[in-house]
């Protein structure tokens, strides 16, 4: 890295010649590679916005915040990594991802480049209109930039922001990085409208020819065709312009123009850094630019994990097992073959909801809405009042995007509506801005609301196939994990086996091992490691039960009553925030029925944000690994313990 281990800030960019850029990119892109190669995250996307990103900071003077002068804003967040290189980070790349390193998106906390913690789809033009119009107020003499890809565009959001910035009487540039994708292919009218102007020469044509015939007419006719020219062009492009939808909302749209042409965009840039009102630049780039394995499978290469390049063939590490994501595609695909009425849903993550699988074997039952989560839900209200059953199966952390959707369009309609979210729980090395841990929080206290969580791939096909039955809203929530290799059935007494693995019932929780001392009560994929915890303490001399709790709502009362007065210890157990989650529901009931709540100790996410790092790393830093929980149930007993003692004694407790 010649060049690019000398640039510590962007300023040290600026001073290097136009014609020394393509050197960096160069190395910026073998950087991003050998990076992801190692450690995994997003390929394509970033390899995509390599000159756009150069260009960018080549023009404006982005600095550190507080001090500015200028403002870069990145939507999605995941296309930052050239970003991250220029300003400091470079050097970090060898561990991407990894605990204690440089995170996958924008931090604050990590860089004072970086505006926004920012992981969400639409967000940027909105931040940018209030950046400008504090600035404004401020009378500070700044640039504000707002990157928007990866078809984040076609998000509400991003409209409500567009229609903003039209009333902004300063500069504000918004450049659309139209790569036409998404994770997976774009999705809608606008998308497709795009896509019609990437591929279109139609309008440029038209320039040129006139203006070539012009240049062989005498000077006087040449003149009057030339008013003709102006008539004719504006016929055009109010025909096929493209920036006529967002000329309307009162933005100046320039474009499209080569994401790749690195002078081309560096005098582009110049050229309206200054103009005093809202601008749209419309830049094409290629997802995967430099490696062209990368561009022939974009939507393979988003994300992948890490991989390893073998000749012109490259294989993308796989966890040994199987995920929850494929349970999931396999049970779904089962269930809409039995049930006609089923319906799969996805906005924009086909390939990481397993529902691609699911669009090739049933595809006039399969949508993908693009990234449009709010839509999904809404969507989805419409498709169970026709008599459907729509499955949407959303990321945890992307289901908080449409909360009000599936209070009011579901949930108030009491429709049967299965949110099923994938990455419940610590997602790993995506970190904060992805973590699903407040699912349970924001959909308890919606009435009618069925929370599930299966603990196996067994209860898994069980909750879909319940949830199937069901005549009003319900979720399911599971983690970006390995399904247990076994079926946990296994464990379960004789004498409860074939009542445990019957279909489900409402607010029935099954018991897997019964215990004398303490009694884990598990609330889904964490039911394997209490499992083993069990089996741990049992080799210490401790009777340790598990209860799988299945439901979060409704929950299992006469479970709940006969192990809270059995007068042992009880931990409850969940990947999910402490605040209102399964283990204050568990509480809430055991107060309202006046069952004894002194010797419940509740594990899950602590009040803080987890940074990125292994899922693994994760669950043993907060306490919900083997260890955090055998740890958690030997304090408990001794507790309990100490409890019974001083009130043998006639001690007050």
């Amino acid at each position: 890295m010649d060049l690019l281990s000398r640039i510590n800030s962007p300023a040290d960019l600026r001073a290097l010649g136009l014609d020394q850029l393509p050197a960096v990119a160069g190395e910026c892109r073998q950087l991003i590679f050998e990076a992801v190669s190692r450690n995994g995250g997003h390929l394509a996307s970033n390899l995509g916005v390599v000159e756009l990103t150069l260009a960018l900071h080549y023009v404006f003077e982005f600095g550190p915040y507080p001090q500015g002068p200028d403002w870069l804003l990145w939507d999605v967040g995941h296309q930052c990594y050239v970003h991250k290189m220029l300003t400091g980070r470079a050097k970090f790349f060898d561990r991407l991802r990894k605990r204690g390193a440089v995170s996958g998106f924008p931090s604050p906390g990590e860089s004072p480049y970086d505006l926004f913690a920012v992981g969400h789809a639409g967000t940027a033009i909105s931040t940018a209109v209030g950046l400008a119009r504090g600035d404004a107020l401020q009378k500070r003499d700044s640039h504000i930039v707002a990157v928007v890809g990866d078809a984040s565009i076609v998000n509400g959001l991003a409209f409500e922001g567009l229609n903003a910035a039209g009333l902004i009487r300063r500069q504000l540039l918004i450049v659309l990085n139209d790569n036409g994708m998404s994770i997976s292919k774009a999705q809608g009218a606008l998308a497709q409208y795009l896509e019609r102007v990437r591929i279109s020469t139609t309008y440029d044509e038209a320039k040129r020819l006139a203006h070539r015939a012009l240049e062989k007419l005498p000077t006087s006719v040449g003149q009057t065709l030339e008013s003709m020219l102006y008539h004719m062009k504006e016929a055009i492009k109010s025909g096929v312009w493209p920036g006529q939808v967002f000329e309307a909302m009162n933005l100046k749209y320039m474009g499209p123009v080569d994401g790749h042409d690195l002078p081309g965009l560096v005098q582009m840039l110049a050229e309206i850094k200054d103009v005093h009102s809202p601008v749209l630049l419309h830049v094409k780039t290629t997802k995967g630019k430099g490696y062209d394995i990368c561009c022939e499978q974009p939507t393979r290469f988003h994300s992948p994990a890490r991989f390893k390049v073998e000749g012109s063939e490259i294989e993308i590490h796989r966890p040994i097992g199987k995920s929850w994501t494929s349970a999931f595609a396999d049970a779904l695909i089962e269930l809409a073959r039995r049930d006609p009425r089923v319906v799969a849903l996805t906005a924009a993550m086909p390939d990481g909801t397993g529902l691609s699988r699911f669009e090739k074997e049933i595809p006039e039952r399969f949508h993908d809405a693009g990234i449009c989560e709010s839509h999904v839900a809404a969507m989805a209200a419409g498709l169970a009042k026709s008599g459907m059953r729509p499955f949407a199966a959303v990321y945890s952390t992307f289901a908080q995007r449409c909360f009000d959707q599936i209070w009011q369009e579901v949930a108030l309609n009491h429709l049967p509506v299965v949110f099923c979210m994938d990455r419940a729980g610590l997602v790993g090395d995506d970190g904060a801005v992805h973590h699903g841990f407040m699912d349970q929080a924001f959909l308890r206290p919606m009435p009618g609301m069925v929370l599930m969580a299966p603990s196996d791939e067994g209860e898994l096909r069980r909750c879909l196939a319940f949830a199937a039955t069901l005549d009003g809203p319900a979720a399911i929530r599971y983690p970006r994990d390995v399904v247990p290799a076994v079926d946990l059935d296994r464990d379960i007494r004789e004498a409860d086996r074939a009542t445990a693995t019957q279909p489900w019932q409402p607010g029935r929780s099954r018991t897997l091992r019964e215990g004398k001392d303490a009694t884990i009560i598990s609330y889904g994929a964490l039911t394997e490691q209490a499992l083993l915890a069990s089996m741990e303490l049992e080799s210490e001399g401790l009777s340790v039960g598990v209860v799988d709790a299945r439901f979060c709502k409704p929950i299992d009362g006469d479970m709940l009553a006969r192990v809270l007065r059995a007068g042992h210890a009880v931990i409850t157990l969940e990947d999910h925030s402490l605040q209102n989650g399964f283990g204050s529901a568990v509480l809430e009931y055991a107060v309202g029925h006046r069952l004894p709540v002194q010797h419940v100790t509740r594990l899950g996410l602590p009040d803080r944000l987890i940074a990125h790092a292994t899922r693994e790393e994760q669950l043993a830093e907060v306490g919900l690994d083997v260890a955090g929980i055998v740890h958690a149930v030997r304090d408990g007993i001794r507790s309990a313990l100490k409890s019974a003692a001083e009130v043998s004694q006639g001690a007050p407790i």
